[in-house]
């Protein structure tokens, strides 16, 4: 199976006005294993948003690089614990932030982080960023199925919940910061995925309702779909395409650190 992406970003004002002031920051980050040892961990994903904020983007950027840095570090601990250990890190490093006084973060973070490999998926979220799965002409919001944090959770427990579950071929993933619900409501998410069946005339469509907002909010939205790896098989000079098996449905539970 194969990981289908398209990001559709957008960051609102003129950026060097709003560089001298506290600001909205919204960014993507989209990683893969760099060697075959790390393949079993398969791609990470990251969306996320920090609100009002000096500085934002240095710190969206410093902690989607602790993630990808510690869930990438020991490929033997398997997906599950490399995210757990991932998320156990950039915990302390935001308490150490709060002990040095700096607590302007807190409560602002709306982050979304998604471990996939070939059969599973691993997801944890912050704040108020959206996590929806479509498959079959049904839209599910995987965001329920995590258990919410306070809205000023402590500073050494930010990241604290985690969902997993199965992924199928066929299956799209919608990862997206809050303003996505002020754009689309769910219902008609669902009726543009059921209308495009590829993810470049999705984003499309998408980016022509971001268009025609008069005052387009900052944004951000990671498309995914699993795909089918292709293997040909070469019999009496002709080839032949198998798609590999289908992981079971999905059957998502709650894992509680």
């Amino acid at each position: 199976m194969i990981i289908k992406t398209e990001e559709i970003i957008f960051r609102g004002a003129d950026t060097a006005f709003l560089s001298r002031k506290a600001k909205t920051v919204c960014d993507i980050f989209s990683y893969q294993p760099e060697n075959i040892e790390q393949t079993p961990l398969g791609n990470l994903y990251i969306v996320t948003q920090l609100s009002n904020v000096k500085d934002s983007g240095h710190l969206n950027n410093l902690l989607a690089s602790i993630i990808k840095r510690e869930y990438y570090l020991s490929p033997r601990k398997g997906q599950f614990n490399s995210l757990q250990s991932a998320l156990k890190k950039s915990n302390q490093h935001l308490a150490d932030l709060a002990s040095r006084g700096n607590l302007e973060w807190l409560g602002k973070i709306h982050f979304i982080c998604a471990s996939i490999t070939e059969k599973n998926i691993f997801l944890t979220q912050v704040g108020d960023s959206k996590a929806y799965l479509f498959r079959e002409n049904h839209l599910v919001n995987l965001s329920h199925k995590i258990i919410p944090g306070s809205e000023k959770p402590h500073p050494s427990k930010v990241f604290s919940s985690v969902v997993s579950g199965k992924i199928e071929t066929e299956d799209k993933i919608i990862l997206a910061t809050p303003a996505i619900n002020d754009l689309f409501t769910q219902s008609g998410l669902r009726q543009i995925l059921i209308n495009q069946s590829n993810l470049p005339n999705i984003s499309d469509q998408m980016n022509r309702v971001l268009r025609e907002q008069q005052k387009p909010i900052p944004l951000a939205i990671l498309l995914l779909k699993a795909e089918a790896d292709e293997v040909i098989l070469k019999t009496n000079s002709s080839t032949k395409q198998i798609a590999k098996t289908i992981t079971p449905p999905i059957d998502l539970k709650e894992i509680i650190k």
